[in-house]
């Protein structure tokens, strides 16, 4: 087996369903930035079945996602995967049960990841469409900057983010 990566960026969602895409387009944005090698991003999608897989033995494990929690959309919610498990109720999203499922897996084959911390985003738009609502684009620099300091990174999101780079420039 080869080595695996100690830490783990996992973006989740339906980019065809507007802000429900935003932990993809996280991990797109991730893949473009100067990494090392003890961090391997993700892409999950919407496709959790082989997720299991790639949590085993992980030391860290940041996983972005939608979130539809009633707040202002755009908002960023630092969770545990113990703080979305469904209790009597619908979880806040169905990728979470896909998710949990996979950490169980996991557990059962005795390899499960370290820690686990869960970025939210509060949804806006979910309609048709792959374009994030501006209110969680907006919000896409301060869960990247999140995830960086989860994972003990050393690189300042915000000279690497497009967006961020467009409005200190229009700002001269």
């Amino acid at each position: 087996m080869e080595p695996r990566a100690p830490k783990l960026f996992v973006g989740v969602g339906n980019v065809l369903c507007g802000d429900d895409g935003v932990g993809v387009r996280a991990a797109e944005i991730m893949m473009s930035l100067p990494l090392t090698s003890d961090l391997e991003v993700f892409e999950a999608g919407t496709a959790l079945l082989e997720l299991a897989a790639v949590l085993e033995l992980r030391e860290r494990v940041v996983v972005v996602d939608a979130i539809d929690a009633g707040a202002e959309p755009g908002q960023v919610f630092r969770l545990r995967p113990e703080q979305i498990r469904p209790r009597a109720s619908t979880p806040l999203s169905l990728h979470q049960l896909g998710l949990l499922h996979a950490l169980d897996e996991a557990h059962l084959r005795g390899r499960p990841p370290g820690e686990v911390v869960i970025l939210a985003v509060q949804v806006g738009d979910l309609s048709g469409g792959m374009e994030l609502s501006p209110a969680v684009k907006a919000s896409l620099a301060e869960l990247l900057e999140a995830a960086v300091d989860e994972l003990d990174l050393s690189l300042d999101i915000r000279d690497c983010l497009p967006v961020a780079r467009q409005q200190s420039e229009s700002r001269l």
